[in-house]
């Protein structure tokens, strides 16, 4: 019985440092993109979201990656604030959806900034080793 407990507890602190290391990346990857915008790096986008990605921001906004990389020098992101360190829902080895607040600060072009506070949600999937970016949303909060 003790070594069948020593072989599921070693398993499940395996798990536990691979979701951490997997946290780790996407949140980072997550970050990346946030730089992506504010530099308006196109090209680093590009890279970034999937040919099929979907964002869908806090005011009801929505964009497929052509209308995204289209829009990205008329968007203007002063200030980004991570609320907290994220976390995972692994569905498949290959598709993790990560989940954390951020608050930003953003205008378009000229025009005034708003602040946004909200809980974000990014679905990654791995395609040829690659984690790509395929749906972002984000939801308001209070």
């Amino acid at each position: 019985m003790a070594a069948g407990l020593a072989v599921w507890s070693s398993g499940a602190m395996a798990q536990t440092a691979d979701a951490a290391a997997l946290l780790k990346t996407l949140m980072a990857l997550e970050k990346e993109s946030w730089q992506y915008v504010k530099d308006k790096n196109i090209a680093g986008m590009k890279d970034y979201m999937a040919d099929d990605g979907l964002q869908i921001f806090g005011d009801g906004s929505r964009y497929d990656k052509t209308q995204f990389l289209k829009f990205m020098p008329d968007f203007r992101l002063d200030s980004i604030t991570y609320d907290s360190a994220g976390e995972i829902k692994v569905w498949t080895p290959d598709v993790v959806t990560l989940l954390y607040r951020v608050t930003y600060s953003s205008g378009v072009k000229g025009g005034k900034a708003t602040t946004y506070k909200v809980m974000s949600a990014n679905t990654y999937v791995r395609r040829g080793g690659k984690w790509w970016s395929v749906l972002y949303q984000e939801s308001p909060v209070p």
